[in-house]
């Protein structure tokens, strides 16, 4: 039980403390690695979803600034990229609802125009109606005081001239007096028919078979045989509902005016038309005459007025016209230049339509 030594047996320290120290070096290297790795990774995730979020934001300011052709650039199909997606869509849908809203507004604007045009015209019409009812109340009152004294002028005038010898010093002025006083006699008639003294009779009438008529009547007149008579008639045209003889007056009116702008030399063209839509015949007498002077266009229609010469128009005719139309329920145009003139009369179909006339009557 003595002891008689020491003996100690072991292994050397260093190579555990290398291996210790290589694997701590190891592990330290990996984990940087690592770091690093997850650093980069999360960069890169974050920027791939903030960077179209940050598109997005300014896109949004653009777009509030009013410019709508921005778009977002879609990289993923995650969810970031489907909302890209769905803000360019909703960018699209503005864009398509500002266009058509401004499509809108112009066309609103355009309405807007139009039917103050068309409220001025009415406005016309209606202070031009007045007038001419004024004028035809004093024009009527006015005719039934003359037309008793002048039947006696012009009666004794008459007797007087038959009973003057041709050579006596007051035959001269007895013609005078028996021409100025039929001349005043067809005034006073024109007073009468524009203050609607006349009765009408309306009826079923084919336009056409009057503009015919009305040639037929005044084509073999000497101031007719320098003009070309040209008729462009629609086929089928409806029938309205007027006074024919009316009718042949307004024609007869507007021709014979027609071919004293002509001065006897040019082209007369008659044309029908039918304007479905607007449920109207349309009449065009049209001429190659030296037109109507634009400061006297707003006037042709008012009673007296005329650009002829004295003593060759009562300025009767266009108000009678006028008057005849609009009491049918139609509106008459005017269309004048250098080259001639165009008067357009339209007529409202009658509500009952007989027979239509085709290109031959």
């Amino acid at each position: 039980g003595a002891i008689i030594g020491i003996l100690g047996v072991g292994m050397q320290e260093a190579p555990y403390l290398a291996v210790r120290t290589n694997m701590m070096v190891t592990f330290l290297g990996v984990a940087g690695g690592g770091v690093v790795i997850v650093i980069v990774l999360t960069f890169l995730i974050t920027r791939s979803i903030i960077r179209p979020l940050e598109e997005m934001a300014r896109a949004t300011e653009r777009i509030a600034a009013g410019n709508l052709d921005q778009r977002v650039h879609v990289g993923a199909r995650d969810e970031v990229g489907l909302l890209a997606a769905s803000f360019n869509q909703m960018v699209e849908a503005l864009r398509g609802a500002r266009e058509e809203s401004e499509q809108w507004a112009h066309t609103l604007g355009e309405r807007v125009r139009e039917r103050t045009a068309e409220l001025v015209a009415v406005q016309s019409q209606m202070a031009q109606a007045e007038r001419l009812a004024s004028l035809g109340r004093v024009a009527a009152g006015v005719a039934h005081e003359i037309n008793n004294p002048l039947g006696g002028i012009l009666t004794f005038a008459s007797l007087a001239l038959e009973d003057c010898p041709p050579g006596h010093e007051l035959h001269g002025s007895l013609d005078v007096i028996v021409k100025q006083s039929l001349r005043c006699r067809d005034i006073v008639k024109g007073l009468l028919a524009f203050s609607r003294q006349s009765p009408s009779s309306p009826s079923l009438t084919s336009p056409q078979t009057i503009l015919d008529a009305t040639l037929h009547l005044l084509e073999n007149q000497a101031l007719f045989h320098n003009i070309e008579v040209v008729r462009r008639y629609a086929p089928g045209l409806p029938q309205v509902f007027i006074d024919p003889g009316q009718l042949q007056q307004v024609v007869m009116n507007v021709v014979l005016n027609a071919v004293d702008a002509m001065e006897g030399k040019g082209r007369l063209v008659l044309s029908t038309a039918v304007k479905r839509e607007a449920r109207e015949v349309e009449l065009g007498i049209s001429d190659t005459g030296k037109g109507i002077p634009p400061e006297a266009l707003p006037l042709i229609f008012e009673p007296f007025f005329t650009t002829k010469e004295v003593g060759r128009g009562t300025g009767l005719g266009l108000s009678i016209v006028h008057g005849i139309v609009t009491r049918a329920g139609g509106k008459i145009g005017v269309e004048t230049s250098g080259a001639g003139t165009t008067i357009t009369v339209s007529l409202p179909f009658a509500e009952l339509e007989g027979t239509r006339t085709g290109a031959g009557g």
